[in-house]
């Protein structure tokens, strides 16, 4: 029932972002406040995500319009082929500037999920399925070796229970590249960066 209320709530999320489309469009350039709008999405939240998304498409077209610096997929309690195909978020990225895949190979609720409900792998989980046809503009980071006090049943809340997560992302908001994030590492086969555990 989780996942109905979740799907139910995509139209009001996609109408929060047609209105802010519309918005956008009204305004001159010299209108603008020159701030940026970011999205952060966690655990089931994704699917109502990818469900609002594909709303959005529906009202706006394929030829979507950058509306987010930084889209956050955190936990993603949604499949692992979801950025290979239409009807999820393969094009998601195209309203964003970046999009971050925040996973952990050890959450718990996410395996609940995967074991008890049928579904597919989880993007939460290892991330993509398939890496090498992933947007340069899509950021893997690995979570499994941060610190998740108060979350140590389900691993799964380290987006805010982590002070290492919400370093990393506070990083990211500031504007420093992914690459020069500190206590991170980057690992060329999973094309994944994995952020250092809090005694290294």
């Amino acid at each position: 029932s989780d996942r109905d209320d979740a799907k139910a709530s995509a139209d009001a999320i996609a109408r929060t972002i047609i209105k802010i489309h519309d918005f956008l469009v009204d305004k001159d350039a010299q209108e603008y406040c020159q701030q940026n709008l970011h999205l952060l999405a966690h655990s089931m939240g994704n699917y109502a995500l990818r469900h609002a998304f594909q709303r959005v498409r529906a009202h706006l077209g394929d030829d979507l319009p950058r509306l987010f610096n930084h889209i956050f997929l955190m936990a993603s309690d949604e499949d692992d082929d979801a950025f290979e195909k239409d009807h999820k978020f393969r094009l998601l990225p195209r309203i964003a500037r970046r999009v971050h895949i925040y996973f952990n190979p050890g959450d718990r609720a996410l395996f609940v999920s995967d074991a008890t409900k049928g579904n597919p792998d989880r993007l939460g989980s290892d991330g993509p399925r398939l890496i090498d046809a992933l947007p340069r503009k899509i950021n893997l980071i690995n979570c499994e070796n941060v610190d998740v006090k108060g979350d140590r049943w389900q691993l799964h809340q380290y987006y805010r229970t982590s002070r290492e997560v919400v370093a990393d992302v506070n990083a990211v908001l500031s504007g420093v590249a992914a690459e020069k994030i500190p206590d991170r590492d980057y690992a060329p086969a999973t094309r994944s960066y994995k952020i250092r555990a809090p005694d290294e």
